[in-house]
């Protein structure tokens, strides 16, 4: 029988895994303000080895705008999160994580693999993510769709940007 703190880990690991399984899921459902009340009050954002620039911090709203920006003018996304490994410190956690991101555009399909880094922190509301990285490694297909998407959402607006 487990002891009553070997369950709570067990069941904060848990947790954890699905918080950070939802990162992918929710936005590529576009469930923008679902996947805000996941995000801590400040976030450390890093994506310089996909798309150059500087670490930065974050609210969770600056976050949603830019994921927004970037996805809302694809067709669909897909962004698939495997091997997921939590190391829990107390109300602190470290996720790493396996991805695969792909993107449709009419005919084009975009696909980048890499690595997340995912930092977790134990809130009232429950935990919460404060760091997102991403570890770039290799891609098929041509980033151009991406320039492209963004062109869509600026012209049509393909996502509530206001919600």
């Amino acid at each position: 029988m487990l002891t009553y703190i070997e369950r709570r880990e067990k069941t904060d690991i848990a947790l954890i895994e699905t918080l950070v399984e939802s990162m992918g899921v929710l936005p590529d459902l576009r469930l923008f303000s679902v996947l805000k009340t996941l995000l801590d009050d400040d976030i450390t954002v890093d994506y310089t080895s996909l798309l150059g620039g500087e670490p930065h911090e974050a609210t969770p709203e600056g976050v949603i705008r830019r994921w927004k920006e970037s996805l809302c003018g694809f067709d669909a996304t897909r962004h698939k999160l495997e091997n997921i490994v939590v190391e829990l410190k107390g109300q602190e956690a470290f996720v790493k994580a396996d991805a695969t991101a792909t993107y449709f555009l009419n005919e084009h399909i975009w696909e980048g693999r890499g690595r997340y880094k995912f930092g977790c922190r134990f809130t009232a509301e429950g935990w919460k993510v404060n760091h997102l990285e991403f570890m770039f490694e290799s891609e098929k297909g041509t980033r151009d769709i991406l320039a492209k998407a963004r062109e869509l959402v600026e012209k049509k607006g393909k996502c509530n940007m206001n919600e």
